[in-house]
């Protein structure tokens, strides 16, 4: 079970696809008794189990809340990952992470003009050279590089992930924004990307100097009937939400989604019937069609929107299949990562 933690509502970046609510309002910022009390809870509650993931905004504007939380709470037994946009990368502190036993991820969609297209500072300025002069300062195969695919740089896939080895990386996770539709012509570039992507792995994962994709176990399977509960969401403001979907946001609106508060965990029976209801939508829509990928995320945010659901669900389950059918052959043939 996995703690999504967001420390605040601030961000030194104005990212094309994210969907959070940032730098709009009065600042929000978790505080560490919060923090500490929600980690504690959750990995007494899931002993081994307990996953931890640090988020923001960005995480790294809050570095002295980061050393506190893990300082006070890294002997629970939780497992740790930090992910941060990196451009506040000191390596001072992301090696003493490291050292601790903390995963450090670093989004960046590959090359400098995939990245700078969507992952840009407020105000507009480019990011990835910023962000490549941190790694040039960091033993970066300690690092994962998380890419996000959208329909604008899919063209450019393969060379993006090239990219990503180039600069040090050796673990590399990729997800397509599903989140937002994506059109017949940009399906069939997908398509006929992650086709060239199973030949990439085939060829460079075997040298040395190779690419980890662990997390292509998600889609070893279809899966069928409704999923597991794998994610609890603690907001910046000390409440735990259904979703993250519901960041989208400001805090304090929207609070029929928060569960429980910081102090004494979620309220676990209301979280179950409203991630069942949650569920039954998302299953009227879908039908028996099975998924590699539960379309809850999508449906919650598309009806917070305002948007219709039911197509957003059906838009997900296109694209989501699509990857699904590409890479499950590729993890069934190989071991990877």
């Amino acid at each position: 079970m996995n703690l999504l933690l967001f420390l605040s509502d601030r961000c030194n970046m104005a990212c094309g696809y994210c969907f959070l609510s940032l730098n709009e309002h009065p600042t929000t910022i978790l505080t560490e008794a919060s923090a500490v009390s929600a980690v504690s809870a959750h990995a007494a509650r899931f002993g081994f189990r307990a996953r931890v993931t640090i988020l923001g905004g960005e995480p790294l504007l809050h570095p002295e809340l980061i050393r506190t939380i893990v300082r006070r709470t890294h002997r629970s037994g939780a497992k740790f990952t930090l992910v941060t946009n990196g451009t506040k990368m000191a390596p001072n502190d992301i090696e003493g992470l490291l050292d601790l036993g903390i995963e450090v991820v670093v989004s960046v969609d590959g090359g400098a003009p995939s990245h700078d297209l969507q992952r840009r500072f407020l105000g507009g300025g480019h990011t990835h050279d910023v962000i490549a002069a941190s790694l040039s300062r960091l033993d970066v195969k300690r690092l994962r590089a998380n890419l996000v695919v959208s329909e604008a740089t899919v063209p450019a896939f393969l060379t993006n992930i090239e990219a990503l080895r180039e600069l040090g990386f050796r673990r590399v996770s990729f997800h397509a924004d599903v989140l937002n539709s994506w059109s017949e012509d940009g399906l069939r570039i997908l398509e006929g990307a992650l086709s060239g992507f199973v030949r990439y792995v085939r060829i460079v994962g075997k040298s040395q100097s190779g690419l980890s994709f662990a997390h292509l176990d998600s889609y070893r399977r279809l899966r069928s009937g409704l999923p597991g509960d794998e994610e609890i969401i603690l907001g910046a403001d000390g409440r735990y939400y259904l979703s993250d979907a519901w960041l989208s946001l400001p805090y304090g609106r929207g609070l029929d989604g928060a569960v429980g508060d910081a102090v004494s965990g979620p309220d676990w029976a209301r979280r179950r019937a409203l991630l069942a209801a949650a569920d039954a939508e998302v299953a009227r829509v879908l039908g028996p069609e099975p998924y590699y990928t539960w379309p809850r995320e999508a449906w919650l945010l598309a009806r917070i929107s305002g948007r219709d659901p039911e197509a957003a669900v059906k838009a997900f389950h296109r694209a989501d299949s699509l990857i699904g059918r590409a890479l499950g052959g590729l993890v069934r043939e190989t071991t990877l990562g």
